[in-house]
């Protein structure tokens, strides 16, 4: 089912609320947990995934207002840029339409320089924007702009009728979140504001350039300083800037003769209609034409973006959501081994997780893993339900050993899933770094001992867990869904 951008935003919104580092009370892990019953009744059980998913947002949302209306958090339809566009659009248009007077010139020059420039200007943007599409699809890269993310973090403070991030302590992660995610929308809806806008302003000066031989009678020539300057250097210039309107009108161009007679003050020049109508007709095709193209273009894709917004669902988060929605446990064990977690770690390390996989996971943290004289008591950490993932817990002051740390890895990768990630985290926090060397030596050691059995440890900083950590944590549980 294709995502709306009302729904997207929904989704987005509990996303952060579930995930961000404090959400003002407004929502508990047990919200979560109702949430996701909730929406798997009112959706039924044929439902795919992402209507799942969005029932589930959009019911957490309305929760939220039932509950305590005061905290209630409405989306609000943002119609800000559409009438900012609107305006500044026409402000194009009449732009055009002043340059040509407030050039201010008794005639009208066989090379026009500003419709020279306006031309030259728009086929460099088209090149360079050629450029940057086809940049964007040799290396898979998503980037739109500043212009689109700051209109994204904008977007996301409109929505809820907010501009201080002091009004909702979760706004600026919101900002971050829906910038990144509406990026090729906003990329869309900028390409057309700024294609529309070049569009009105070519056709304000083209206008202004027809409305000049309505009232008065203006005169074609030229005039220079510079003996370089002569009838074959103009020829040779209209011949190229003027080649489309020559082509759709069916007019010569006149030759360099013709137009070495042009210049004054020695001549009079010649009524200017047929150099109006090149002019006229070369603008429409080198700019007119093709922003209008460019500007149905990015309203169609801002039209399907709208309709069909692209949520990918394939992080950590969705995939505890996607358990949910198959009635499976949406669990992750942490299994420390030999290794007393305190208080404040444990506390560290579940947040990290529930702000990875969201409120509603479910986040077991088991004793401590001997493997002594009973060899098998790491079994009792594992449920029968299954997880989502398995943390496996070292301490990096413990020297790591292939047939201890080895040997435990190898046991879990035979008895979980194999879809299901298994992540050894170091935990870093209490190691000194007084002697840098010897601490690059000791997780070097980590790496070659775990690498024999194929397993890349993450190391973490537990004791103080900062955002670093959690990005780490989340792009590892990412990358090994």
């Amino acid at each position: 089912m294709p995502l709306t951008e009302l729904q997207a935003q929904q989704i987005a919104l509990v996303r952060v609320l579930e995930q961000t580092r404090d959400n003002g009370g407004v929502w508990t892990a047990g919200d979560a947990r109702e949430a996701t019953r909730a929406a798997r009744e009112l959706a039924g059980p044929r439902a795919a995934f992402d209507a799942f998913v969005a029932r589930r947002a959009q019911w957490a949302l309305e929760e939220i207002g039932r509950r305590t209306p005061a905290q209630a958090i409405r989306l609000h339809a943002v119609r800000g840029p559409f009438w900012a566009g609107l305006a500044v659009a026409l402000g194009a248009l009449l732009a055009g339409f002043a340059t040509d007077y407030l050039a201010a010139q008794p005639h009208i020059d066989i090379v026009e320089w500003p419709l020279v420039l306006l031309m030259g200007w728009n086929l460099l943007v088209f090149a360079s924007g050629a450029t940057a599409w086809l940049w964007r699809v040799g290396r898979g890269s998503g980037a739109q702009g500043p212009w689109a993310a700051w209109l994204g973090r904008w977007w996301a403070a409109a929505l809820l009728g907010l501009r201080g991030a002091s009004a909702r302590p979760w706004l600026s992660d919101f900002k971050h979140a829906w910038a990144a995610l509406s990026a090729p929308l906003q990329g869309a809806r900028v390409r057309l504001f700024t294609h529309l806008t070049a569009l009105l302003f070519a056709l304000g000066a083209l206008a202004s350039l027809v409305a000049r031989g309505i009232s008065e009678e203006y005169r074609a020539g030229w005039k220079t300083t510079y003996a370089f300057v002569n009838g074959e250097l103009l020829h040779a210039i209209v011949s190229v800037v003027l080649a489309p309107g020559a082509w759709l009108l069916g007019m010569p161009i006149p030759d360099a003769q013709h137009i070495a007679s042009l210049r004054m003050p020695q001549s009079p020049g010649e009524i200017a209609e047929p150099w109006i109508a090149l002019y006229a007709a070369s603008v429409l095709a080198w700019v007119v034409l093709p922003r209008l193209g460019l500007v149905g273009l990015n309203t169609l894709a801002r039209w399907r973006l709208c309709r069909a917004f692209p949520m990918p669902m394939v992080s950590a988060y969705f995939t505890a959501l996607h358990a949910a929605w198959q009635d499976q446990r949406i669990g992750v064990v942490v299994v420390p081994f030999r290794y007393e977690l305190s208080p404040g770690i444990r506390s560290r390390l579940a947040t990290l997780l529930e702000r990875v996989y969201g409120l509603s996971v479910d986040i077991s943290i088991e004793p401590p893993v001997l493997m002594g004289h009973d060899a098998t008591d790491w079994k009792q950490a594992l449920h029968r339900e299954g997880h989502v993932a398995v943390v496996v817990l070292f301490n990096l002051a413990a020297t790591a050993e292939s047939d201890a740390h080895g040997v435990l890895l190898q046991q879990l990768r035979r008895s979980v899933e194999r879809d299901t990630p298994i992540v050894p985290v170091v935990d870093m926090g209490g190691y000194p770094r007084t002697d840098v060397e010897r601490w690059r030596q000791r997780c070097n050691q980590w790496r070659h001992i775990l690498d024999k059995v194929h397993f890349k440890p993450l190391f973490l900083d537990l004791q103080q867990a900062g955002d670093d950590d959690l990005q780490a944590l989340h792009d590892r549980l990412h990358h090994d869904d």
